[in-house]
Order: C-alpha cells, then structure tokens, then sequence
C-alpha cells in the first residue's frame, strides 16, 4: 500500500472516530437538555393549573369548570397526559394524547429515547387538601426537536468532515509529492535514465532526499557510463587476442558458423591453417619474450596479407601457435599463388636462423555442403602433411589420406591404452617466502608411430570433437595421483568444462579421492572460470564437495567473465587466477593495473587468495607485487619441467 493511502486511511479513520464522538456527545447533551425543558414545562403547567382548578374541585358543578380549564390547557398539544383525581385517588378528570409527532421517523424515537418525567401537585385551598393533579408533556415535540436539532448537526458534522478530509488530502498530496518524484526517479535510474530532479519541496528534510537522489542518480551515471565503457573494452577483448590484436578462437568459430550457415552469400572458399613450426623451441631456449616477438612477427605478415583482400580474407588467432586464414570467393589457383607468396614471405620469421620453416600451412576448401568439423578435420591433415613438405604448406584435396575423426579415435585410444604421458609442473611462488605454494601439473602426449609430442592445440580440439575429454583427464589425474603417492610437494590438477559436465567423470573422480584420502590436503584443481557460467549448479556443487574432502580448488582466468562472480560467492575457492590477458604488460597497462585492483578487492572481501599467471619479466611481477599480488606463476620463476621423483 502506498504511503500517501495510508496516511489519508488513518487519518480518514481518526477523522471519522472524532467526528463520530463529538457527535454523539452533542445528541446525548441535546436530550438531556430537551429532557429538563420538559420536565421545567410539565412542573409550570402542573403548578399554574393546578392553582386555577383547585377553588372549583370541592364546589358542586366545580369539576365541569375545572374540565374546561384543563381542556383548554391540554388542546395546545404540548402534553401527553393530564390527570385529576380526588383525595382518594378516584379519577375526576383524563385527558390522554398516546400519539407522537408523525414526521420523526420511528427508529429515531426508538434509537434515541425521550420520556419526559411526571409532575404531580397538591389541589388544596391552603386549609384543606382536595386531591391531586398530574402532568407529563408531549414527547413528540420533543423528539421532533431533537431530530431537527440530530439533524442539523449530522450536517454540519459531515460538512466539517469532508472540508477536513478535501483539506488533508491536500496535506498529504503535498507531502507525498517529493516521495513520489523520488520513487519515479529511481526507476528512471533502473530503467538508464539519469535526469535531475528540479522540485523543490517545501520542507528541508524531503529536499535532503531530492538533493541525495541527485547525487546517488548523478554517481550511477558516472559509474554506469565507466562500466559500460570497460563492457565494450573487455566484449572487444573476449573475440580479440591480446598479443597479436587479431580475432581469436570463438570469433573465428563465429565467423565459420556464418559462413556455413543457409543465408550465406558465399558458396566456397579455403581455410588456411597457419601453425609456428618452432614456438615451443624458441620459449624454451630464447624465452618467452622472444616466442612473443616470434608470434608478433608472424602476425604482423598474415594482418598485411589479410589486409590486401579486406572484405575476402579475415586472420584469427586459434592458439598459442595456431593462426587461422579464411579467403571467401577465390580459386585454387588464386589461393595457391596467394599461399605460395605467403610462405615465402614468413620464412624470415625463424628467430633460430636455422634454416627451418618459420611456419607450416595446411589449406582446406569449405562449403556451406560441409560441417565445421569436417573442415576443420581436412586443414589439419593437410597442416600434418605439410611438415613433410619443402614448400611447407599442403591442400588437404590432393591428399589420398584425411586424419578424419576416426584416425584421431584410433591415435586417442591407443594415448589410452597407454596410460601413460610426459608429466610437467610449473610452481606457483608464494612472493612473500619466496617458495612454491603449489605445483601445476601439465600432460605431453606422444604420437606411437612418429614418437613426437602431439601438440595440444590438435590434441585438445580433437578430444573436445570426439567427447574424449574427460578420458583424458581421468588418465592424467591417475598419473597425477601415483607421482603424488610418492611426493611431498602439493600438485593442481586442471579439469576441462567438458570433465565437469560428466556426471560419470565426477562421480569417478569423486571415488578416486575417496580410496586415495591421503592425498587430497597435497591436491588443488583448477577450474576454468567460464564453469561458473555455462555449468555453475554442478561447479559449485562439485567444488564444494572437493573442498569437503580437503582438497583445495583453484578457479583460472579471473577477470575475463564478471558473470561468474555470483559463483565465485557461493564457492569461496582457496584460490583465483587472474587472466594472463590482464597481467600481461600490466607495469604500463594503467586500465589494466585500475581493473586488477578491483577484482583483488572483490576476492579480498571474499577471503581469496590472488595468483597472477603468466607473468613472464621482473616488470610485471613488481608491479603485481605492489598491487599486493600475493602469489605469481609464470616463465620469469620457471618453465615447466619434466616432474621428476
């Protein structure tokens, strides 16, 4: 109920109650008064009359004139009764009126009762007492007095009452009013919309309200246009690679989707899977900075290609070594003499100077006839042939041969089989004791025929095409589990979105942990931050039951999706990994520096510790550390290492 009706109901109410009892205080004092009108007329009458009929009661023919006396007082009407008797109370003279006055209605007499007392008065001649004389006067002029009198006070009581209740509903109204313009402002405030108001109120405490539903409408503004400004930086951010500033992997899994899609206006075109032959090398032996200036490099030359075709030719980043070319309206020809220029353009990349190709390419055409995942398997057959390949490209049309699903199958399985991979773990460093808090665990996966290490960028996809995923952290969490039997350091585990969507690969793990109790304190998993989005009932349920067991979770890249927070709250993990997006450059990234200060406030309040994830040189990490980044992980502490017992 709103203010303004409760204030005019109650008020309605007192209103009505005061009325009500002045009103009925003023019949009750008018009837006694008409009461004692009566009874001082009755006692006159009584007295005067019976002065003038006594001289004739003892005389003989006497009572005829005292009738006539008596009739000509009682024909006025003012009298409902009058009697004379003798001195032994027989009855000489009646004279009755049982009749009221007809124009007062009869539940008024019978709500509001008048009975007019009786007089009496001794008949004597001052020697002798000749009997008794009896008055009682008329209640219907008393009633019709009454209810004239009832009458004119009901109005002028209604009259008050309504000028009372117009006048207080003028009160409140104008009290209201700022409350009102105040209301409607802060749902112009929900709805975007941040006007000031210009009323001024009458009162100083209701322009207190105005004046601080300004500000709170002018802060909003402010904060909401800083957010919506950071929206757009970090929705520009979500399809673009922050190294290279090309679009990264959900915008070119976008972009396929449209091409592939009914209302395409292309019919065909070829995607071009750009692989850096040697990035893992050069991070290993030259650094990170120098695999950074290798990527950049590279991207420079696909951006200036890209560039010459604009509207044809679009460059997305997939991976740490994989870029993506998609050329729209061309022919093999075209292409071919495009890709051969390209290769030899990117050849001077290598930073090793030995000799090698920079890159390899594998070029597979699409149509709107195909599915993503069929392109996608035949540029990377086409990427695989081209390693053997002097040119260091391949169409993935003259192979005789497609790496299709089931050839990954068959590769997974025998992984499997296996049950076995190259176990590295990188530290996190506790900045403050300059020791590792944890240890993170990374597989390397080897091909059974060549004996290289499948590259996890083909790896990861394939197993994501094939639902293998949880398979394959279910072998890297036993592999995990038997190096930490005999380990005294603590370890994380990471768990793909697709592990934590399988009911069956949490209730595995789940048991795992149950008949392995040992080692759950010296356990932490890390979970991607996008779980908290796309499956948060079973992250946090799962979290939560982890951390029962006295395991610790981890919740990785921090800051890349603010709608995970609401998670956040409601698991409180040990730990939050701040996007390596954010930390990369942060020593002159100010907007950066600004938004990792806030999300170190928010995982503060929730008592979470901070960790700050590839963080690559000693400029980062000081500016992290004087952000009070407590925890740090990256190539500036130490590569991953072979995890050795």
């Amino acid at each position: 109920m709103r203010l303004s009706t409760q204030l005019s109901t109650s008020l309605a109410i007192f209103l009505v109650l005061v009325f009500a009892g002045s009103f009925i205080i003023n019949v009750k004092l008018t009837r006694e008064y008409v009461n004692e009108q009566l009874a001082t007329h009755a006692q006159d009458t009584a007295t005067s009359l019976g002065l003038s009929i006594t001289p004739y009661i003892g005389e003989p023919n006497g009572i005829i004139v005292a009738e006539t006396m008596v009739n000509a007082i009682f024909d006025r009407g003012f009298y409902q009764y009058i009697t004379v008797s003798d001195m032994e109370g027989n009855l000489l003279i009646e004279r009755k009126n049982p009749n009221t006055q007809d124009s007062v209605p009869a539940w008024f007499t019978n709500l509001v009762e008048v009975t007019p007392p009786v007089q009496r008065t001794e008949l004597n001649d001052g020697w002798t007492l000749a009997g008794e004389l009896t008055v009682q006067s008329n209640p219907g002029l008393a009633n019709e007095t009454l209810y004239e009198s009832v009458k004119q006070s009901a109005f002028m009581f209604f009259a008050a009452f309504v000028v009372a209740y117009i006048a207080l509903l003028f009160i409140i109204t104008a009290i209201t009013k700022p409350l009102r313009i105040v209301v409607r402002k802060i749902n112009d405030i929900q709805n975007q919309k941040f006007s000031q108001i210009n009323y001024k109120p009458f009162t100083q405490e209701l322009t207190f309200i105005t004046q601080a539903v300004n500000k709170l409408s002018s802060s909003v503004e402010g904060m909401f246009k800083e957010l919506s400004q950071k929206a757009e930086h970090f929705k520009a951010q979500a399809y673009e690679d922050s190294l290279t500033g090309v679009q990264n992997r959900s915008a070119f899994t976008r972009h396929m989707n449209a091409l592939l899609s009914s209302t395409a206006h292309s019919d065909e075109g070829y995607l071009v899977i750009i692989r850096l032959a040697h990035l893992n090398a050069i991070n290993t032996s030259l650094g990170a900075q120098e695999g950074d200036n290798y990527v950049t490099s590279v991207a420079n030359i696909l951006k200036q290609f890209s560039k010459e075709s604009a509207e044809t030719t679009h460059l997305f980043r997939l991976s740490g070594a994989d870029f993506a070319l998609v050329t729209e309206a061309i022919s093999k020809r075209e292409c071919s003499n495009k890709i051969e220029d390209l290769s030899e353009t990117l050849v001077h990349c290598n930073p090793l100077k030995d000799g090698n190709r920079s890159v390899w390419m594998g070029v597979a055409q699409f149509s709107d006839k195909q599915s993503f995942s069929e392109i996608m398997e035949n540029a990377d057959s086409a990427l695989m042939a081209a390693t053997k390949q002097a040119n260091g490209w391949q169409f993935a049309s003259e192979l005789s041969h497609i790496h299709s699903n089931t050839a990954w199958r068959e590769r997974l399985n025998v992984i499997l089989e296996q049950q076995y991979a190259d176990m590295l773990i990188q530290p996190v460093m506790s900045i403050a004791e300059n020791t590792p808090s944890y240890f993170e665990a990374f597989a390397r996966f080897k091909d059974k025929e060549s004996g290289s290490v499948i590259p996890m960028s083909q790896l990861i996809p394939a197993s994501e095409r094939l639902n293998l995923i949880p398979e394959v952290d279910k072998l890297v969490a036993t592999l995990v589990f038997k190096k930490l039997s005999q380990a005294k350091c603590d370890v994380a585990i990471n768990i793909a979105n697709a592990s934590l969507a399988n009911s069956h690969f949490r209730t595995w793990l789940v048991a795992q942990l149950n008949q392995n109790t040992a080692l759950c304190t010296k356990l932490v998993f890390e979970f991607e931050d996008s779980a908290l989005i796309h499956h948060k009932d079973d992250t946090i349920s799962f979290c939560k039951t982890l951390m029962t067991l006295g395991c610790r979770v981890t919740i990785e890249h921090f800051g890349e999706n603010l709608a995970s927070l609401a998670g956040l709250r409601a698991i409180q993990p040990h730990f939050v990994k701040i996007s390596g997006k954010l930390t990369k450059d942060i020593h002159t990234d100010k907007d950066n520096q600004l938004f990792v200060s806030s999300l170190l406030s928010i995982a503060r309040g929730l008592n979470i510790n901070v960790i700050a994830e590839l963080v690559e040189n000693e400029a980062e990490s000081v500016a992290l550390t004087q952000l009070d980044v407590a925890y740090q992980q990256g190539f500036y502490f130490a590569k991953p290492t072979l995890w050795q017992n």
